[in-house]
C-alpha cells in the first residue's frame, strides 16, 4: 500500500523513514551509506580544482531559504502543505541510498554538546563532507540529539499559504528534534539547520545560543596594566561579523595602523585567539563555540583580513561559489561569477581555524566574557560607533536586531533596513526571542551588580553615516509608519547608497581595541543622554574624521529626532511580531 498524507504526522515521519530503511536492508538493498570515508573523492568528480590544490563547488541557490521556511512546534500546527512535502521527501528517499554523517556541535568540554546526524541525498557528497569538516567527531553508534533530512532537489514543492509566490522548502520541528530541507544545495541550509537546534539546546542547558563570533586578546591599558578581552561580535549574515570576529593584528596589518593612524599596536594588543565566527553558546561565566571550523563569506576578502585570507588561500579550504583568477588560483575578487544578474556577493569557504594562525586549540573562552559588540548598520541616524551604557537599552538593541539587508541573506530587501530579532530570527525556535534576550540581560545584570560590568558597543559597518534619503510611508497591519529610505545607485552591478561615509574596517578595529584599553573619551548622546555614549576622542583617529562619522554633521537636531522617532516606532512594530512577551523596560528603553 502506498504511503498517504493521512498517515503522516511529525512523529510518524521518522518511523516511516525507519521502516523504509529496514525494508531495503531486508531485501539486501543498500539503504544507508554510514559515514563513508570517500565523500571528498566522490565530490571531486564535479568540483572545481584550483591551482593551490583546494576544491570548490557551486550551489543552485546562493542564500538561505528564510522566506521558504516554516517552524512547526506541534502536531496541531502540522498542515496539509507540510504533509505534502514530507510525503515527497519519503518518496524520494525510497529510490536511493542516503548518506549518513554524524558529528557533534560544541566541543567535548562544552556542557551541552549536541550529537547531530545528517541524512544527505547521495548526489551531493560535497555538502555532507564540508559540513562534517566544520564539526567535532561523533560516535555513529549513539543516538543523535538532532537529525536533518537534506534533499537539495525540487520535489514539486507546495506553495506556502498566505505567502504569495513562495514555495515550502524547509520545515523545522524544534520539539521533535529534526528538520527537513529541500530544493537548495546551498551549504548554509545544512549548517544553519543544525545550529537552529543547537541554539535551543543551549537555552535548555541554562545559556543562550547567539548569532555571534568569539575572539580573545590581551591589551595593555592606558593605565599600563594588562587586560584579557573576551569579545562576542553579533551581526546578521554579510554585516561584518566574521570580519571583526576574526580580525587579527600581525606583521601584515600592524604597519597599516602605524602608517595610517600613527599607532604602533605591536606592544598594545597581543596573545590573540580566534574561537568561532558564527554561533556561540553564551553562559553566565563562559562562552562556548559551536564548531571546530568556520564557514565564512570570502568575497572581497584581502590581505588586511589576515586570518580569513590565510585560511581561504590554504589547500585545505573548501569553497562554494568561489572564483578563480587568470592563473587558476582562488580569487575573492567578486568579478567573475554572477547571480541573478549581479556580481558575486556571497562566495563562501569552509576554513580551518588552525590555518588562520591564531587558534589555540579551543573554541571556548578561557575566561568570563568581558565585551559585547552589536553590529547594527544603518544609513540615516547612526554613528560609526557607540558605547551602550544602559542594560535595558543594550537588550533592546539586541532584541531589535536592526541591520541592512544583504544578498547573502536573501535576494529580497538587499540594502534596505531590516529587523531580525537578536540577528538570529531565522534560527530561533522552540522558545521565543524574548526568552533569550531576558536571560542574556540577567547575565549582564549579575555582572553589573558584582561591579564587573560587561562593556557593550554598537558599531555601523555596512551602512553609511549621512547617506542621502527620502521619506516614505509604509502600511503594516493596517497602520502607517513614516520611514526614511536611503537613496541608492547601481555601481558595478551592486546596489550602493548615495552620499555619506562609512568607517573603514581598520578604523572600527582600532576603535574596538582603544575602547577596551580605555583610550576613548565619550559624551552623552544628544537624544538618549547617559544611556548611550558617543566617542569624542579615539586615540589615533582625528577629530575631523570623528566629525565625518557623526550623523549630526549631516543632519539638524530636529531632523535627527524625527529619524530616531521613526526608528523607535518601527522597531516596536517588529518587536511585537518577532519578540512577543518582551519585558516593558526593554520594549520602551529607547523612548524619548
Amino acid at each position: 500500500m502506498p504511503i498517504t498524507t493521512g498517515q503522516i504526522t511529525i512523529e510518524s515521519f521518522r518511523r516511516i523513514f525507519a521502516e523504509l530503511i529496514r525494508d531495503k536492508e531486508t531485501a539486501g538493498i543498500e539503504a544507508i551509506q554510514n559515514n563513508p570515508d570517500n565523500l571528498l573523492e566522490r565530490a571531486q568528480h564535479y568540483g572545481v580544482h584550483y591551482k593551490n590544490d583546494s576544491w570548490g563547488w557551486g550551489s543552485n541557490i546562493w542564500h538561505r531559504s528564510e522566506a521558504n521556511t516554516e517552524v512547526v512546534a506541534s502536531e496541531h500546527e502540522l498542515k496539509g502543505h507540510h504533509r505534502q512535502l514530507m510525503l515527497r521527501v519519503l518518496e524520494h528517499i525510497q529510490g536511493r541510498p542516503m548518506i549518513q554523517v554524524d558529528a557533534n556541535q560544541g566541543s567535548p568540554e562544552y556542557p551541552a554538546q549536541m550529537h547531530c546526524r545528517l541524512y544527505c541525498d547521495p548526489q551531493y557528497p560535497d555538502i555532507a563532507y564540508r559540513w562534517q569538516q566544520l564539526c567535532f567527531p561523533a560516535d555513529p553508534s549513539q543516538n543523535p540529539d538532532a537529525v536533518l533530512f537534506f534533499i537539495p532537489q525540487y520535489l514539486g514543492n507546495p506553495p506556502i499559504p498566505d505567502r504569495a509566490g513562495q514555495m515550502l522548502q524547509v520545515i523545522r520541528f524544534p520539539n521533535h528534534n529534526y528538520t527537513i530541507c529541500t530544493a537548495s544545495s546551498y551549504q548554509g541550509e545544512v549548517k544553519k539547520a543544525f545550529l537552529s537546534h543547537w541554539i535551543l539546546h543551549c537555552y535548555k542547558h541554562g545559556g543562550t545560543g547567539e548569532h555571534a563570533a568569539l575572539r580573545e586578546f590581551t591589551v595593555k591599558t592606558v593605565r599600563g596594566d594588562e587586560r584579557r578581552v573576551v569579545m562576542g561580535v553579533w551581526g546578521l549574515t554579510g554585516s561584518g561579523k566574521s570580519t571583526h570576529g576574526l580580525y587579527v593584528f600581525n606583521e601584515e596589518t600592524i604597519p597599516v595602523f602605524r602608517d595610517r593612524f600613527g599607532i604602533d599596536l605591536s606592544d598594545i594588543v597581543y596573545d590573540q585567539a580566534i574561537k568561532n565566527d558564527d554561533v556561540i553558546g553564551w553562559f553566565e561565566d563562559r562562552v562556548y563555540g559551536a564548531e571546530r571550523g568556520a564557514w565564512t563569506k570570502t568575497e572581497g576578502v584581502g590581505r588586511h583580513q589576515q586570518a580569513i585570507y590565510r585560511a581561504g588561500m590554504s589547500a585545505t579550504a573548501l569553497h562554494e561559489n568561489t572564483e578563480w583568477d587568470e592563473d587558476g588560483q582562488v580569487s575573492f575578487a567578486g568579478e567573475r561569477f554572477q547571480y541573478h544578474g549581479q556580481l558575486n556577493q556571497n562566495a563562501r569557504s569552509v576554513l580551518s581555524l588552525e590555518d588562520m594562525g591564531y587558534f589555540d586549540g579551543s573554541v571556548d573562552s578561557t575566561e568570563p566574557p568581558t565585551t559585547m559588540v552589536f553590529i547594527s548598520p544603518g544609513y540615516t541616524s547612526d554613528y560609526a560607533w557607540l558605547k551602550l551604557n544602559d542594560i535595558n537599552f543594550a537588550a533592546k538593541v539586541l532584541a531589535d536586531g536592526r541591520t541592512v539587508g544583504h544578498p547573502a541573506q536573501s535576494q529580497e530587501g538587499a540594502g534596505e533596513t531590516k529587523y531580525s530579532s537578536r540577528y538570529c530570527l531565522p534560527f530561533t525556535m522552540g522558545v521565543g526571542n524574548a526568552h533569550h534576550v531576558t536571560r542574556l540581560r540577567g547575565f549582564m545584570r549579575k555582572r553589573a551588580e558584582a561591579d564587573d560590568p560587561i562593556e557593550i558597543y554598537q558599531i555601523n559597518t555596512t551602512g553609511k553615516i549621512g547617506a542621502k534619503y527620502e521619506w516614505d510611508t509604509v502600511a503594516l497591519n493596517g497602520q502607517e509608519y513614516a520611514v526614511p529610505r536611503a537613496i541608492f545607485k547601481i555601481k558595478h552591478g551592486r546596489k550602493q547608497p548615495v552620499g555619506g561615509t562609512d568607517p573603514a574596517i581598520e578604523e572600527t578595529a582600532l576603535f574596538l581595541v582603544q575602547a577596551t584599553r580605555g583610550a576613548v573619551e565619550y559624551a552623552p548622546h544628544p537624544v538618549w543622554g547617559e544611556k548611550v555614549l558617543v566617542p569624542t576622542r579615539v586615540e589615533g583617529i582625528s577629530h575631523e574624521r570623528l566629525a565625518q562619522l557623526n550623523p549630526y554633521t549631516y543632519r539638524t537636531n530636529e531632523e535627527m529626532e524625527a529619524l530616531l522617532q521613526a526608528q523607535v516606532a518601527l522597531s516596536k512594530y517588529y518587536l511585537r511580531q518577532q519578540c512577543p512577551g518582551l519585558d516593558r523596560d526593554i520594549y520602551y528603553a529607547m523612548d524619548f
